[in-house]
Parts: structure tokens; sequence; C-alpha cells
């Protein structure tokens, strides 16, 4: 899944993610899943309408956070900030899209610190 760009995996995790598809044509499911986020009206947002409207009158402690150099969710950082108005975001930990394996002691550090200043 083009997992080969993305440094620290090693040869073996990168095997992993390639074995369930036999050659690249196997890949384009997940490839067009991206374009498959709704956008438009149909019965999933009705869901997402919900979700934001909890979040949006939620007194719970809400971090956000962003690798920024994720290019699949650069951008929806400020929609998630109005939509949770006691959210708060973390600084920008870079690693890409798959920020939790390639940074997990920053990301662990942040939740860690969050959780113990009980925002």
């Amino acid at each position: 899944m083009g997992l080969g760009k993305i440094a620290p995996f090693n040869t073996e995790l990168i095997k992993a993610y390639e074995a369930p598809f036999p050659d690249p044509s196997y890949k384009m499911g997940p490839r067009a899943m991206p374009s498959q986020v709704p956008i438009i009206p149909d019965k999933s947002l009705e869901a997402q309408r919900i979700a934001r409207e909890f979040f949006k009158t939620s007194n719970k402690p809400f971090l956000s956070v962003f690798a920024g150099n994720d290019p699949v969710t650069n951008g929806i950082e400020k929609d998630v900030l109005r939509m949770a108005p006691n959210a708060i975001s973390a600084e920008k930990i870079g690693g890409g899209h798959f920020f939790q394996w390639t940074k997990p002691e920053k990301l662990s550090n942040i939740l860690i610190q969050f959780i113990k200043e009980g925002k």
C-alpha cells in the first residue's frame, strides 16, 4: 500500500502490509477508499451530524493530534477544532499518515501529558 516510502518501516513490516495484495491491481479498493468519504448528502452524513452535535456541546476533554505533514488529514484540523470548541490542539508531531507507528513515543508523551493535566 505504498508504505515503502514511509520511514522507518522495516522490510518485514512492509512485507506484512503488502502480503494481502497479490499484485498492485488488488490495491485499487484501498486506494479508492479516501474518495468515498461522504461529502455530499447521504445517510452517513446524518451520523456525522449527530457526532458533531455531541462534540459541540460536550464538556469532555478533547485532544486533537495531527502529524502536520499528512496530505490525507492536512486541512481538517481547523474543522475539528470548530466542531469541538473545548478541543486542545497538540503540537504537530510529524511522521505522516501513520504517525502512531512512526512517532509512537512522541504521541504517547502527548497523550500522557494530556491525561496528567486532566483537561
